[in-house]
């Protein structure tokens, strides 16, 4: 191996945790989540750190999205987009699995 290199480390029980957070003081959230991370940065690829990064979902990977989060001015953690959900999405190909927060999509794929 190489040192430096961080290969396969997979973010699901990170991303499944902010979810589970959603309405909850981010300080505290965002203290446990970090206590069990060596790096921090991928909390930040789901929670906007400002309001021109938030999105309604966020794809991790080829076919694997996520609600995008964020801050509200209460310090709550929040869903950008909360009326988004897994029927509304659509998959780019026949071939693969996509999801929405680790939901198979309902809709077949329409080709284009």
């Amino acid at each position: 191996m190489h040192a430096g290199k961080r290969r396969g480390r997979d973010y699901t029980p990170l991303f499944r945790f902010l979810l589970s957070r959603v309405g909850k003081d981010w300080t505290q959230v965002h203290s446990e989540a970090v206590s069990r991370l060596d790096d921090e940065a991928p909390i930040f690829w789901l929670v906007a750190r400002t309001e021109a990064e938030q999105q309604s979902s966020v794809l991790m990977g080829q076919n694997s999205y996520y609600s995008g989060l964020y801050v509200d001015d209460d310090n709550r953690l929040a869903i950008v987009d909360p009326t988004l959900s897994v029927e509304q999405m659509e998959p780019s190909c026949s071939c693969c699995t996509h999801t929405f927060n680790g939901i198979p999509f309902t809709r077949p794929f329409r080709g284009r």
